[in-house]
């Protein structure tokens, strides 16, 4: 599939993703037209950057029109529906081989008599069921029309070419005028007399087709991944004329959403029984912590200290290898983490992972969040098991010793 990218293309992704080469340059006449591949692409087919190759465009059962195209760069997103599809180009391109709008042109005929010639309109693009429009004239249908042109001044002929599907109409224009030994032009294009109609000047023009209003569609692009159904509403319900429908990416790509949203349950999955076994070790290192200070519980309590004042002691006790275990994890992980980042150590099957490498992102805030909760939750879990040394009677503590 051929994706059309104009000026205001965000290459930012693409740019991120180029393995080689160049993106497309665009409003570039040059020729052959640039095209961006994909290695997949570029491996089936057997070509590398700076190669020439012939791209059959087929539009209908028996319109197939072959370009030729210069492969200016390759990329790989990791996405199977991206590379095994799409390549792209400057748009102007699509839109004129595509013949999405009409394009309107008035053959002017090299058999001429001394007071006029013959004209004739053509049509091409659209529905191919024209209305040749004459502007000003009684002109009739698409030709061939004779014309007279007087010997003083010139004639100036418009034709405005519609078809049956409602297609954006497109103008052509003729200027005729007897030969003389200058001409002064109009800053358009010309054509000498003896080019077209021996004994005339011409100078022919138009808008150069309707085709640059159409387009396949058009892509909108977010800052925000939560602003996604809103905006998708939004367009839907103010932008679109009826027949005409809008597709988020969401719609689009469902399977990887799908994937990215099974990731983050293992992530709350993994992150619970990380919790869960967590409260297990740190329960069992304070029952043997108070096991191991029964004779020190006992004399507390002699002294006169109370319950809850020995139970807060053991809490803070615990808090503090808890807090030490989490600093070290923190260390460890976040260390991992950064090299990673920095040298991709670990590497993925693209076509299963949709990316090459683990990918790697840092935010301080929920690692912030994630200590202090696991934290407040361990120690709240302790409460419990601290009750413990209300059942220690101090007679016994210190006879145990």
């Amino acid at each position: 599939m051929l994706k059309g990218a104009g000026l205001d293309h965000d290459w930012t992704f693409l740019q991120k993703h180029l393995l080689s080469g160049t993106i497309p340059a665009i409003n570039d006449t040059a020729s052959p037209i640039d095209l961006l591949l994909s290695k997949y692409l570029s491996d089936r087919l057997q070509v590398e950057v700076k190669d020439t190759i012939t791209v059959y465009l087929v539009q209908g059962h028996n319109d197939i029109r072959p370009r030729k195209f210069r492969v200016c760069g390759l990329y790989e997103t990791g996405l199977e529906q991206q590379d095994h599809q799409l390549v792209y180009l400057d748009i102007q391109h699509l839109q004129r081989f595509a013949q999405w709008g009409l394009k309107a042109e008035l053959m002017v005929y090299d058999t001429t008599h001394s007071s006029g010639l013959y004209i004739e309109g053509l049509g091409f693009g659209g529905d191919r069921i024209y209305t040749y429009n004459w502007s000003g004239t009684n002109l009739r249908g698409k030709g061939p029309h004779w014309v007279d042109v007087p010997a003083q001044g010139d004639t100036m002929i418009t034709m405005i070419l519609t078809d049956a599907d409602h297609t954006i109409a497109d103008t052509a224009w003729v200027r005729i005028s007897r030969a003389s030994s200058f001409y002064l032009g109009t800053g358009m294009t010309q054509a000498k007399s003896t080019e077209l109609a021996p004994g005339f000047d011409v100078e022919r023009g138009g808008s150069g087709g309707s085709h640059t209003k159409y387009c396949g569609g058009f892509e909108v692009t977010l800052d925000r991944s939560e602003d996604l159904m809103v905006m998708d509403d939004l367009v839907y319900r103010e932008y679109l004329d009826v027949g005409l429908r809008s597709l988020s990416v969401r719609d689009r790509f469902p399977e990887i959403f799908a994937w990215l949203e099974l990731l983050d349950t293992n992530v709350i999955v993994i992150i619970l029984l990380m919790i869960i076994v967590a409260i297990i070790n740190m329960t069992s290192a304070l029952l043997i912590i108070i096991l191991e200070r029964t004779p020190m519980i006992g004399v507390l309590k002699a002294l006169g200290s109370s319950n809850a004042r020995i139970r807060r002691i053991f809490l803070i006790d615990a808090a503090y290898i808890l807090g030490i275990g989490i600093l070290l994890g923190d260390l460890l992980g976040i260390g991992l983490c950064l090299v990673q980042r920095t040298f991709e150590v670990v590497r993925l099957p693209v076509e299963s992972y949709y990316v090459d490498v683990v990918p790697v992102h840092l935010d301080w805030q929920p690692i912030v969040l994630l200590n202090v909760g696991t934290m407040l939750i361990c120690i709240l879990a302790l409460v419990v098991p601290s009750m413990l040394v209300t059942r220690i009677a101090p007679a016994k503590a210190i006879r145990f010793d």
